[in-house]
C-alpha cells in the first residue's frame, strides 16, 4: 500500500483533524501524581501509585467498550504483573456502557475504577459531568501532547481504532471487489452485508464521516440493502469469515487482523477517501472504588507493557500513540493510512441523536 498523507496521528494531523478540540482544560482540583513519589515497579515501569496500598485494596474494576476476550486479556495481563490485585472487567458497547455507568453513579454506586470509551464525544460529556479524576501519570512523558488534549491528565488515548471495507474473498471476486465507499451501496450487497448496532461508537464515527463525504443519500441507499447489524465485533467477523455475510461496511482493522491470523478468507480495503477513525479514551473515574489500584492500572496501561499488549494481542490490535511503540502486526504504521476524524466536535455531538434514530430505524430496532 502506498504511503498516505497522514503526518502521524501523534503529530500535527491530530490537531488539524480536530482531536485537539476534544481536550478539556484542567478546571480546579489537585492533579494526583503531582508531588507524589514516583517508584519503579517490579514490572519495570514508573508509577505514582502507592504499590503497597494498591495491593492492600486488592481489587480493580475496568469498564470497557471492547469484547469479552479483549477485556479478559487486559485484566489477566495486569494480574500477572500484580497478582495481589484481583482485576476484573465489565464490557458493553459504548452507548450502553456509558448509560450503565451514569445510572450507577446517579444511584450512588461507585464500583468502577477505570473506564475506556470508544467515542471521544462520550469522554467529553463524562468530563463535563465531573466523571474523571485528574491524574498526571509519570508515563505521560512518553506520549505526544496530542494524546491527552490540552488539559492535564483526565484521560489519554490508549489506542486507535479505524475502519475500512472487509470482504470474504471466497464470496467476492473480480469486478465485485470494492475499491471505495460508494461501492458499498450497490445492489449487489443486498442481504449479504453487515454493520454494527447504534450503540457502537465506531459505527457513529463512520456514519458521520461518510455522510459528510457523500451526503445524506449515502446511508439511505445503504438502508435499501437490508444490512445485518450486530452488537460485537467478534460476532460480525466470525460470520463474515464463515460467509454468512459477504462483506462488512464497518471493517475494523483490529477485527480483520484477528480473523486473518486465523486463516479466514478475508481482505481489507482502505478506500482512497480515507478510513473513519477514533481514539480509544481511557481514564480514572472520579471517586474510584480502589484509587491506588486505579492509578497503578493506568500507569501500567500507558507503559510499554500495556501498549505492547494493545498492539499485539489478537483480541485488541490497537495501534499505539506512545513515541517508542513498535509497528503494528504485519509491519504497517498508522502513517500508512489516511484517517478521517470528526473535525467539528460540536456538530458531531449534536448529530448523535439523529444517528441513533436513523440507524435504529434502518435495522428495525
Amino acid at each position: 500500500m502506498s504511503k498516505k498523507a497522514f503526518d502521524g496521528l501523534s503529530r500535527r494531523h491530530v490537531m488539524q483533524a480536530g482531536l485537539a478540540a476534544v481536550a478539556v482544560s484542567a478546571s480546579g482540583g489537585i492533579a494526583f501524581g503531582q508531588g507524589r513519589k514516583t517508584t519503579m515497579t517490579p514490572a519495570g515501569f514508573e508509577t505514582s501509585a502507592d504499590l503497597a496500598k494498591a495491593e492492600a485494596e486488592g481489587e480493580m474494576l475496568f469498564y470497557t467498550h471492547d469484547s469479552d476476550p479483549a477485556g479478559a486479556a487486559i485484566v489477566a495481563e495486569f494480574s500477572k504483573d500484580f497478582p495481589k490485585i484481583k482485576a476484573s472487567y465489565l464490557r458493553a458497547q459504548n452507548g450502553a456502557l456509558y448509560a450503565k455507568l451514569l445510572a450507577e453513579r446517579g444511584a450512588g454506586r461507585f464500583a468502577v475504577d477505570v473506564v475506556q470509551f470508544s467515542e471521544v464525544s462520550t469522554a467529553i460529556d463524562f468530563k463535563k459531568k465531573g466523571g474523571y479524576e485528574q491524574y498526571d501519570s509519570p508515563q505521560s512523558k512518553f506520549y505526544p501532547k496530542e494524546a491527552f488534549g490540552t488539559g492535564a491528565g483526565y484521560y489519554f488515548y490508549s489506542g486507535i481504532d479505524f475502519v475500512g471495507i472487509v470482504y470474504n474473498s471466497e464470496k467476492v471476486s473480480g469486478a465485485d471487489v470494492p475499491k471505495g465507499w460508494k461501492d458499498m451501496i450497490k445492489p449487489r450487497w443486498r442481504n449479504v452485508i453487515s454493520c454494527k448496532q447504534s450503540t457502537s461508537g465506531m459505527q457513529f464515527v463512520q456514519w458521520y464521516e461518510l455522510k459528510r463525504l457523500h451526503g445524506d443519500d449515502y446511508w439511505k441507499e445503504f438502508a435499501k440493502l437490508r444490512p445485518h447489524g450486530f452488537d460485537s465485533r467478534a460476532q460480525l467477523f466470525e460470520r463474515l469469515a464463515k460467509g454468512d455475510e459477504q462483506a462488512t461496511i464497518l471493517g475494523e482493522w483490529a477485527g480483520y487482523q484477528l480473523v486473518k491470523d486465523r486463516g479466514a478468507p478475508v481482505a481489507f480495503v482502505a478506500p482512497e477517501e480515507g478510513c473513519p477513525a477514533t481514539p480509544l479514551v481511557t481514564g480514572i473515574v472520579s471517586k474510584p472504588a480502589h484509587p491506588e489500584s486505579a492509578r497503578l492500572f493506568l500507569d501500567w496501561l500507558m507503559s510499554p507493557k500495556g501498549q505492547t499488549l494493545y498492539q499485539s494481542n489478537k483480541f485488541l490490535y490497537y495501534p499505539s500513540l506512545r513515541k517508542d511503540a513498535s509497528p503494528m502486526p504485519g509491519g504497517m504504521k498508522l502513517a500508512d493510512y489516511k484517517l478521517l476524524f470528526p473535525q467539528d466536535m460540536d456538530a458531531y455531538e449534536k448529530a448523535h441523536p439523529v444517528y441513533v434514530k436513523e440507524w435504529n430505524g434502518m435495522l428495525g430496532l
